[in-house]
């Protein structure tokens, strides 16, 4: 039993994944990929720090946790009990816009009413 393997035409070409093939490269010729499947299905319940050292899995799939998107940049008490933030005004360039600094307070009173997931 010979298998083949398609190459990509000279200049490339798109797989039938939809995914880009330079020219000459082995092409995907499945429509459906399954290790893509898998390791998106596995990216999808992947647990998320929601407080220091507090890790859980998204209530609903596709939410993501507040704690990494504001422990980065905002002056963070690190009680274990009651973990708060607040708003650090010395942001510069692309994040010292009006837009992100509307989006960031917003960000960190949901964090400090309780919210945890976007």
């Amino acid at each position: 039993m010979k298998m083949t393997h398609s190459r990509a035409k000279a200049g490339g070409e798109f797989g039938a994944n939809g995914e880009w093939y330079e020219g000459g490269k082995f092409i995907n010729t499945v429509a459906e990929n399954a290790k893509r499947a898998a390791k998106e299905a596995k990216k999808a319940t992947r647990k998320q720090e929601v407080e220091n050292y507090k890790w859980e899995i998204a209530p609903i799939a596709g939410q993501r946790a507040l704690y990494p998107m504001l422990s980065g940049m905002e002056i963070s008490n690190r009680d274990r009990v009651n973990p708060q933030f607040t708003f650090n005004p010395d942001l510069r360039g692309d994040l010292a816009t009006a837009e992100y600094i509307g989006v960031r307070k917003a960000r960190i009173a949901a964090f400090n009413a309780g919210e945890r997931w976007v």
